[in-house]
């Protein structure tokens, strides 16, 4: 049996890393997303919303696609362009799309797949970097000669009663 380089080791544990954070950012977009939209609601910008929204569906779409091709592979079958799996990787889904690569040992092997899949993830980790920048750094540590854009945060929905107004007659 042969054993494992010290490259192979290394990308197998990379992936595993990146799986797991996959898993944890998904919990964190979809609780985030929650909250935003619950009447509780806590504010978030609505960029930050659609990405999350985006990251969200995509997932699950790159997901399915990953599952999808990995069984047409095995059956012989017309296979899904890998440009269609990075589109979906790219708008969002790379959290899906690294599951299920790991979950159904999808293109594993393909350097020039994973070289264009990692590059993805690096460019959503910059943005999500990004978005937590934005949304947690201390307000008293900006310069002074830069001001804040205008906020684009979701507005909250009070509920509103149900009764007619007093004093109507019907």
């Amino acid at each position: 049996m042969a054993q494992r380089t010290f490259v192979q080791n290394f990308n197998s544990r990379l992936q595993s890393g990146l799986v797991i954070f996959s898993f944890l950012w998904l919990s964190v977009a979809f609780f985030w997303l929650y909250r935003a939209v619950t009447l509780a609601g806590q504010k978030i910008d609505f960029f930050v919303a659609i990405y999350l929204f985006l990251t969200i569906l995509c997932s699950l779409v790159g997901f399915v696609l990953a599952f999808i091709d990995k069984r047409r592979s095995v059956r012989d079958r017309p296979r899904i362009s890998e440009q269609t799996l990075h589109a979906f990787s790219l708008a969002g889904g790379w959290p899906g799309t690294c599951i299920g690569n790991w979950l159904f040992r999808h293109k594993t092997q393909k350097t020039s797949y994973q070289a264009m899949f990692w590059l993805i993830v690096l460019v959503h980790l910059s943005i999500v970097s990004y978005c937590l920048y934005l949304t947690w750094w201390p307000a008293n540590s900006e310069p002074a000669n830069i001001s804040k854009p205008p906020s684009t945060s979701l507005p909250r929905i009070t509920p509103q009663p149900l009764l007619p107004p007093t004093g109507a007659t019907g």
